[in-house]
This record gives structure tokens, C-alpha cells and sequence, in this order.
């Protein structure tokens, strides 16, 4: 017999799918999945409900005569141009919109997530302390993690539920069809550079290759999630959670050269959204030679994303002391995962 009843939304991006996944592979979760185009066929274990989360009136026809919802973890965020900063009023009403109908159910709820970021501390303004703690103070700059945090906290003191935030970094999965991805970014650019007869040149910043980075795989985010929501002693806290190391790509590119049987080049800052932009009949001969899935160009790899990882000249660091303290001690070695998850999409025909 089940303990928890999860309501996911954003259960088909790369986060939400990889915890769905988890908790329905256990005796203790039941899964509710929200999407607005939710997949032909859930994995096992696994209900979904096709809901737009911006539409209020959606939201409450279709959430509130659930009943036994224990948890709410909240995975999703407003689907928007890459380009332009994400809109803080849409993404707040969204979180808003599922909590305000679930409660309207039975008031079962007891436990609401957020999945939050580095973006938290201002990493993507410009240096910040670091490591960063959980408890630094937030960038003056606007982002919706802060209002949706701020949601939370002023409704909770009332409320009949606790809540709780991770705050990732650098998300990486073995997800397919996700193109904000950045397994895929490196593997797609690696392919067509050798296709080119050119060496695995590191297409960012001098500073960028030099500096500290760190990442979390999105199987260990969802450990982190299911443990802290579970946990009271983690009532109404937040956590850093990664994979508990740190990278730097000086150290890592020579592995992807040698990978994928190239020499390595030196470092030759580009813009990826320009120079790939046109590489759709290169990764067409790739395609066909090597029998890969057939995938549109477009849908590969975002090479914005790429631009965005690769240019800021900055160490980005997160202390994860905290976490460990409170009972995570899940470590995941980030050099072998990115092996591992190029095996992976080699092993799915999505790569050469």
C-alpha cells in the first residue's frame, strides 16, 4: 500500500520525467503527472493529466477532485524563448494555479517542492560567492525563484503542509527528445567537428575552460527530492543538491577527444547559435552513415544553451555541506556520468 500521492508537474521534462520515474519505481509513491502534452505511453506507474498550468481555470476543473494528494513537486517552468529572461508573474501563477486547486481538494497536501537553481545566488549575472551556501543573500536582480519561494513561505504558517527547494546546477540526464541538453550539445558539436576534419577545438571562453563548474544528474536530483520530502528535519528548507564534485572542461575535453578518436584543438571561441546553424546536411551524412534515429537538426541540440554554458568567465560552486549534514550523502563522479551518458545515446543510435 502506497504512503505518498504525487502530483508532478512539468512531469515530462528532463527533471520531472527522471522523478517520476523514480518514485513510481518504489511501493511507497503514487504518481500524478502533469503536462500539457503528456506523453502517448507513461511508463509504468505513472498517471498523467494533460492540464495548461497557466490556465487557472484548467488547473482547478482538473486538480481539485483529486483527492489523497500528499505532495506537490513541482517540476515545471514556463516554456519560453531562451533568449529573453524568464517571465517571474507567469512561472509564480503556474506554481499558484497547482496549489491553490490541489488544496481545494480533500487537504491531504502535507508537502510542496520547488525545484530551484544556481541562477539563486546570481550565477548567471556575473562572480558570485562561492561556494555558495544556502543561506547567502539573494542578487537584486529579479527571478522567479524568489517569488515562488516567497509564495510558499507566506502561505505556509497557515498551511497544513511544509515545504522544501533544491537548488542544482548544470542538469544532465539519458533523457531522449530534449534539446536543452548538455550531453547532447557536446556530442552533436564533437560529431560534426570530426565529420569536418577538424580537430575538438573547446568552442568558449579561455576563462570558461579553466574555471570550476559542477553539475547534477538529474537521477540524483530526484533522490534528493524524494528524501527531503519525506524528511522532517528538511520542513521548510532548502538545499543545494549536485553531484558533489567539481569539473573544469580543460580537464574533461582531452576524454571527449579521445572518445570520439580526434586530436584536440585548441580553444577557438565561437558562437555555437551561428556557426552550428548551418550544419543540418554534415549531420544528415553523420545520420545516414551511421544509421542514427532519425531526428530533425533542430531538435539535437540547443546551441544557445551551449553559448550560455560556455562563455561566462566565472567558477560556479555550490556547497553541498549542508545536504550532507541533514542525511544526503548520494555522490555521483561527473567525469565517468558524461561517459557513461555518451555510451548511452551511442547505445540508442542518437550519436555516431
Amino acid at each position: 500500500m502506497t504512503r505518498y500521492k504525487a502530483v508532478i508537474p512539468g512531469a515530462t521534462g528532463m527533471v520531472g520525467r527522471r522523478l517520476a520515474e523514480h518514485l513510481a519505481a518504489t511501493d511507497d509513491w503514487e504518481v500524478i503527472g502533469l503536462a500539457r502534452r503528456p506523453p502517448a505511453a507513461a511508463p509504468d506507474g505513472i498517471r498523467h493529466i494533460a492540464v495548461d498550468l497557466t490556465d487557472a481555470g484548467a488547473c482547478s476543473e482538473r486538480l481539485s477532485a483529486l483527492r489523497g494528494v500528499t505532495h506537490i513537486l513541482y517540476c515545471a517552468r514556463y516554456d519560453h524563448d531562451t533568449r529573453q529572461p524568464e517571465p517571474i508573474d507567469t512561472n509564480t501563477a503556474m506554481l499558484r494555479n497547482v496549489v491553490e486547486a490541489v488544496e481545494a481538494g480533500d487537504r491531504a497536501l502535507r508537502h510542496i517542492h520547488i525545484v530551484e537553481g544556481t541562477k539563486y545566488y546570481g550565477s548567471n549575472l556575473g562572480p558570485f560567492k562561492t561556494p555558495a551556501r544556502e543561506d547567502d543573500p539573494r542578487s537584486l536582480k529579479g527571478n522567479f525563484y524568489y517569488d515562488q519561494e516567497d509564495y510558499l513561505i507566506g502561505r505556509q504558517p497557515s498551511a497544513p503542509w511544509t515545504w522544501s527547494a533544491t537548488r542544482p546546477h548544470g542538469i544532465l540526464d539519458h533523457g531522449l527528445g530534449i534539446a536543452r541538453n548538455m550531453t547532447m550539445v557536446i556530442g552533436v558539436y564533437a560529431a560534426i567537428s570530426k565529420e569536418m576534419g577538424l580537430p575538438l577545438c573547446f568552442p568558449g571562453t579561455p576563462e570558461n575552460y579553466r574555471a570550476i563548474y559542477q553539475c547534477t544528474g538529474a537521477t540524483q536530483l530526484a533522490k534528493a527530492i524524494a528524501w527531503m520530502s519525506t524528511e522532517p528535519a528538511c520542513a521548510n528548507q532548502a538545499f543545494n543538491i549536485t553531484n558533489g564534485d567539481f569539473i573544469r572542461w580543460c580537464n574533461l575535453w582531452p576524454k571527449f577527444a579521445t572518445y570520439f578518436g580526434m586530436d584536440l584543438g585548441p580553444v577557438r571561441t565561437v558562437r555555437l547559435a551561428d556557426v552550428m546553424a548551418d550544419k543540418a546536411p554534415v549531420w544528415q551524412r553523420i545520420a545516414e552513415r551511421h544509421d542514427l534515429r532519425p531526428t530533425p537538426y533542430e531538435q539535437l541540440a540547443l546551441w544557445p544553451y551551449g553559448d550560455f554554458l560556455f562563455t561566462p568567465p566565472w567558477d560556479v560552486m555550490s556547497s553541498t555541506t549542508k545536504a550532507r549534514r541533514f542525511g544526503f550523502a548520494e555522490v555521483v563522479d561527473t567525469e565517468d556520468y558524461f561517459i557513461e551518458l555518451l555510451d548511452h545515446y551511442r547505445k540508442e543510435r542518437v550519436l555516431p
